[in-house]
């Protein structure tokens, strides 16, 4: 089963909370996994406390050096998205993402953007037995 989203961002540096559509997954599948994608080769996603958004984007400026690079543009923001990278795989267990307290997944922008369409996708995966999955829950 997948599920996707267009998100409008802007940036660079900005994250943007993409856990609701990780969650409907969940929900969907019950018990299993889940896969999730951010298309295109500058974005990245991250598992970070929500609490810390903020310092999360001041961090990104420290981490790959925006100026010195010989390729022209955006070295930086394909670096940063290679570091950080555009997929993750999530437990799944009754119905949720097994994600730690306090924990959500948000898209990172790295591109000096201004209302830049973005497509993340979930695919989820069931790891019951066909038969228990149309039978439900024990």
């Amino acid at each position: 089963m997948i599920v996707s989203e267009t998100i409008v961002t802007h940036g660079p540096n900005k994250l943007f909370d993409v856990t609701g559509l990780l969650e409907e997954a969940a929900r969907r599948v019950g018990e299993g996994v889940a896969a999730v994608f951010s298309k295109g080769s500058t974005g990245a996603l991250a598992v970070i406390p929500r609490g810390a958004v903020e310092e999360f984007e001041e961090e990104l400026w420290s981490l790959v050096p925006v100026d010195g690079w010989e390729h022209p543009g955006n070295a930086y923001a394909h670096l940063r998205s290679t570091l950080i990278g555009t997929s993750l795989l999530v437990p799944v267990h009754e119905g949720k993402p097994c994600l730690p307290e306090g924990y959500g997944v948000f898209f990172v922008e790295n591109q000096p953007a201004n209302a830049r369409r973005r497509k993340i996708f979930v695919a989820a995966f069931s790891t019951r037995r066909r038969s228990q999955a149309l039978r439900g829950p024990p």
